[in-house]
């Protein structure tokens, strides 16, 4: 099993994470931006950007979005790895819950997710994520198609014990 690992995204990322976007089915599921949506949302203070890597390169990247409004909540904007089905994503996606909670003042991670996308659903429950409702045609799609969208979070206190309270969350350095 390879070892990953997360580091801050750069602008020399944004060609990987718009080649991840559009692959096949990647973009109804996770959006598409151009190249100056990224650049312009990467030098935003509220959106973190990373990317995961393996020895063998990047696999996979992370948007997280947090609003600096003093209420501990951080969202999962976007997430995708270009292989799925390997465990990579999991192990990704565990990786980011620890980097978000490595700040000790984000109490909830939230995310929304396609009620048809069971793969993720079942990983999201996996590591500890709950659904908590249906958001009725919450998303629209740039061909004007509505979709409803499934919220799910992750509280602290369902990390630490999920995790391990022991567990030694590091913060990424910015």
């Amino acid at each position: 099993m390879n070892t990953i690992s997360i580091r801050a995204a750069r602008d020399a990322d944004i060609a990987f994470i718009m080649a991840t976007e559009r692959l096949p089915g990647y973009a109804e599921r996770v959006g598409a931006h151009d190249a100056a949506v990224h650049r312009q949302k990467m030098g935003l203070r509220d959106y973190r950007y990373v990317i995961g890597e393996t020895p063998q390169g990047a696999f996979g990247f992370a948007v997280i979005k947090q609003n600096d409004d003093g209420k501990g909540i951080a969202n999962l904007n976007r997430i995708a790895v270009r292989q799925a089905g390997n465990g990579i994503g999991t192990r990704f996606i565990l990786g980011v819950t620890d980097l978000v909670f490595a700040d000790p003042q984000i109490e909830r991670l939230w995310l929304d997710v396609l009620p048809d996308n069971a793969i993720a659903r079942h990983v999201y429950a996996k590591i500890g994520f709950v659904e908590e409702g249906l958001m009725r045609s919450a998303l629209r799609f740039p061909d004007g198609r509505r979709a409803d969208l499934l919220l799910m979070s992750l509280l602290r206190h369902e990390w630490l014990n999920a995790r391990g309270a022991d567990r030694k969350a590091t913060a990424l350095p910015v």
